[in-house]
């Protein structure tokens, strides 16, 4: 049974990877500035355990329905486990976020996605970690393409990213027809 810690639930997680508090801060800037929204449906790509979905699920009070969608087998069980917790209809989707193939358009898409990339970086040992953290298998503009082709119109999009603000502006602004791209930096005040 998840229990709540500081406002953070205690989540099922693999052994290879924890989820890290940029998570759950991205899901708290999203549950801002969704709060007005009503009868939301949120899809979350790069879903993991689930962590940002069901952290804004438990501060909105407004979610019709949540969709999962994580490449690793490893975490489906995590995901379900978590999910018992959800007072909306959810499904679990183990599939590559690119051939995720679904006719539903969301309100909200959230993600945090790999953004490490693996010529700039040694990869580790555990293949499952590595898959969680580097950009081995999608390039960004495949993410905004899923986005572009996931999103309701009006609908909004939150994930994180550590590159250069100005750089990912300009490649989100050339990549799809949005009305609007507002990129946010938030720093973690960690130990």
């Amino acid at each position: 049974m998840l229990k709540k810690l500081e406002n953070i639930l205690n989540y099922s997680q693999p052994h290879f990877y924890k989820f890290s508090r940029d998570s759950v801060e991205l899901a708290i800037l999203a549950t801002e500035l969704e709060s007005e929204k009503k009868s939301l449906s949120i899809l979350e790509l790069f879903a993991g355990s689930g962590v940002i979905s069901i952290e804004f699920q438990t501060r909105h009070n407004s979610v019709k329905d949540i969709t999962f969608v994580e490449l690793q087998e490893e975490f489906k069980n995590h995901l379900e486990e978590n999910s018992k917790i959800l007072t909306c209809n959810y499904s679990i989707h183990i599939t590559n976020f690119k051939d995720f193939l679904n006719k539903k358009k969301y309100d909200v898409i959230l993600a945090n996605p790999p953004y490490f990339d693996p010529s700039r970086s040694r990869l580790g040992s555990d293949a499952n970690r590595n898959i969680c953290r580097f950009t081995m298998n999608f390039k960004f503009q495949d993410l905004i393409k899923k986005v572009e082709d996931c999103l309701n119109p009006g609908g909004v999009a939150y994930f994180s990213h550590r590159d250069n603000l100005e750089e990912l502006d300009s490649r989100i602004t050339r990549m799809g027809d949005y009305e609007e791209v507002g990129l946010f930096r938030f720093c973690l005040d960690v130990d």
